[in-house]
Parts: structure tokens; C-alpha cells; sequence
């Protein structure tokens, strides 16, 4: 298989990320998806949503929002820089991966010393330990009618979505164009694929390979003698550099390393994507907090959800039309090829799908 030029791949994403005032995370949002109009005049209405009202939002403006998030940093960055640009209020971000951010939260809240006041996670389970531990509080944004709410305590702000890319730059004649190209032999070898152990998003997409295929499509995988990655950020950046050069990729992270300048290019297809939703929820502090609930609530405006749309995730409203990501355009979550793994899913098939896909794989973890 062709290599890519380590030292080139580098260079590009460093130029990209560094440098000028023009690259900073807000004008990188801009570049994503230009600013919707705010007026203040009367509270706080973006899009002519109107996110809080005028007692609300005199309150969070001196305040900051201290968020635990599970969600990639860079995904996180973004979608804090346009909530501050729209807002004027500020966030404090702690980045942890779930299981990590899960055992934080929940030793920092049985000592009565819980930080945060806005938690997102990537794995709806430990969205129901946190209910039941009381981690997460009822709320309801204004736009509960608009959101698939799963519990009082916690709602999807947007849904992860994993989908396949190959490298650009070795396949420029013939790319992989459907799911089918997994399992091609002339692919043997160049596959890369994320343990089913990082979570939620990997057992959402092998759910959707056995029902839509079949076992059988998991066994053509393996016989391509895949490498095994443990987190998408590492499998991504082994595309990038050519060490694999078709992949299953979380459609947010092949997306932002294709945006930096990695020749990266993402298949969506006819199928459709696999989908896991994307808990955010407020803490007992943040119920207290103006700032908090400002976050959330923006979290499910329009703004907020085409914003979240544009940088590779499938916002949860469907009422908001077509959001591109970039060139892409994905299923909306009202669409037949939108294969979404819920809460409820999570619990009838996780155990069973896990243990199959470390038989089929061969993966002891």
C-alpha cells in the first residue's frame, strides 16, 4: 500500500491550526457556518428563537458555564466559541473520555463537590446513572416539543454519527463508495476499525452492520485482517498518514481532520449511517445557574442545532431543514437511512453485540 508523506500531513494540519487571529476558533466557526442574527433587545432571541428571556439572560450575563464534556475537544472548542460569539457568555471546558468523565462526576457529586454545570456525555447508559444518582436534574428548554427528550433529566443535544472514509491521496481512481467496500478483498490489509469497547458510538454502528447485513458482513471484516484502534482520533490519524486507507469513522472527526487539510475523504452511504444520541444535561449547580440553562437552551435552538449540524453530527430537530457538513449531506434524523441506536436499544443489544464482535475479531479487552 502507498504512503503518505508523514512530514507533509504534519505540516498541513500545523498551518491550518496555527497561526494568525484569522484561524482562532471563532473565525474556524465562521468558516463552518456563518452566525445566525442575535437581539438583545428584549432577553436573548437568535435565529428569532427566543433562548432566554430578559431575566434570564441579565442573569447569565456575568456568569460563566462550567461544562464536563465527553465529546471530542476539538468538536467542543468549536461549539464554545459560537455559543460565546452569541451569546457573550463564557465557558470552562474539562474534556474527559466517558468512563473517566463518568467516575469524576459521580465521585465528585457523592462528596457533595460537583464542578460542573452542564454534562455532555457519548453513551447513553451512563446518562441513566447519572438520573439515577441524581447527577442530572429536570429541566425543559423552550424547545421541549421540538426534542426527542429521553428522560425529564437529560435530552440528545445532537447525535453522533459513524459512517466510512478512505484516504484521498491512495485512492484517487476507483475510491470505496458504500459500506460493501469493508469487506472487498482489495482492501485486505488497509482496513482500520475502533474496538467496540470505546463506547457508544461503536456499538450503535455495529447494531446497524448486524441488522442490515447480517453476521456474516463482521466475518467478511475480519477476514480482511483489520487493524484494531482504540480510540477514532488515533484510527483518523493513521488514515491521514496513509498506515490504513479505508476506515469505519465518527463522521465528526474524519470531517474536522478532512476541514485541517488531511486527505481524508468521507463515503456516506446508501444505507445509510449508524447513530447514537449525544446526552447534555444540567447538574444540581447548574439548575442554579442562568448561565447553565442559557447554554442548554441555546444547546436546542435553532442556532445551536444547525451550528452542531455543520461540523458532522445529525442535530436532533428536524425541524430546522437541510444542514450541510461541508461538501456532505447527512440524513436527517427523520430519514429511513438515520439508523439510530437508543437508550432502550443500548440495553436490549449491547452485551450481546459485544461479545459477538470480540469472537468475530479475535479481541480480548
Amino acid at each position: 500500500m502507498a504512503k503518505i508523506n508523514i512530514l507533509v500531513v504534519l505540516a498541513l494540519l500545523l498551518i491550518t491550526a496555527c497561526g494568525s487571529p484569522a484561524n482562532s476558533k471563532s473565525a474556524q466557526a465562521e468558516r463552518l457556518l456563518p452566525r445566525a442574527a442575535v437581539d438583545t433587545s428584549d432577553g436573548l432571541r437568535i435565529d428569532g428563537e427566543l433562548v432566554a428571556d430578559r431575566t434570564l439572560y441579565e442573569a447569565a450575563r456575568g456568569q460563566r458555564v462550567i461544562l464536563y464534556s465527553a465529546a471530542g475537544k476539538e468538536a467542543e472548542d468549536l461549539t464554545i466559541a459560537r455559543f460565546t460569539a452569541e451569546t457573550g457568555i463564557a465557558v470552562e471546558l474539562t474534556r474527559l473520555p466517558n468512563n473517566k468523565l463518568a467516575e469524576r462526576a459521580l465521585s465528585e457529586h457523592g462528596a457533595g463537590k460537583l464542578g460542573a454545570d452542564v454534562i455532555r456525555l457519548t453513551d447513553p447508559r451512563t446518562a441513566r446513572k447519572f438520573t439515577d444518582a441524581g447527577v442530572y436534574v429536570p429541566y425543559e428548554t423552550p424547545f421541549h416539543a421540538q426534542l426527542k427528550q429521553s428522560s425529564p433529566n437529560w435530552f440528545a443535544a445532537y447525535y453522533f454519527v459513524n459512517a466510512m472514509a478512505y484516504n484521498s491521496a491512495i485512492h484517487t481512481e476507483n475510491p470505496p463508495d458504500g459500506w460493501e467496500d469493508l469487506v472487498d478483498l482489495r482492501f485486505r490489509g488497509e482496513l482500520g476499525i475502533v474496538a467496540i469497547t470505546t463506547g457508544g458510538t461503536v456499538n450503535a454502528l455495529t447494531r446497524f452492520q448486524l441488522g442490515t447485513f447480517g453476521p456474516q458482513f463482521l466475518d467478511g471484516m475480519a477476514q480482511q485482517k483489520p487493524r484494531v484502534f482504540n480510540s477514532t482520533s488515533t484510527e483518523v490519524d493513521a488514515l491521514a498518514r496513509g498506515e490504513i486507507s479505508i476506515a469505519t469513522v465518527s463522521v465528526n472527526n474524519a470531517f474536522g481532520a478532512e476541514t485541517a487539510g488531511a486527505p481524508i475523504r468521507l463515503v456516506i452511504p446508501k444505507e445509510g449511517v449508524s447513530a447514537s444520541e449525544g446526552p447534555l444535561g444540567l447538574t444540581p449547580r447548574g439548575a442554579q445557574s442562568a448561565a447553565a440553562q442559557v447554554f442548554v437552551n441555546w444547546s436546542a435552538s435553532k442556532a445551536g442545532q444547525r451550528f452542531v449540524g455543520s461540523q458532522g453530527f445529525v442535530p436532533v430537530r428536524t425541524d430546522i431543514g437541510t444542514v450541510r457538513t461541508g461538501d456532505y449531506e447527512l440524513p436527517t434524523a427523520d430519514s429511513p437511512r438515520f439508523h439510530l441506536l437508543t437508550e432502550d436499544g443500548f440495553a436490549r443489544h449491547a452485551k450481546a453485540d459485544e461479545a459477538l464482535w470480540k469472537q468475530k475479531f479475535g479481541f480480548i479487552g
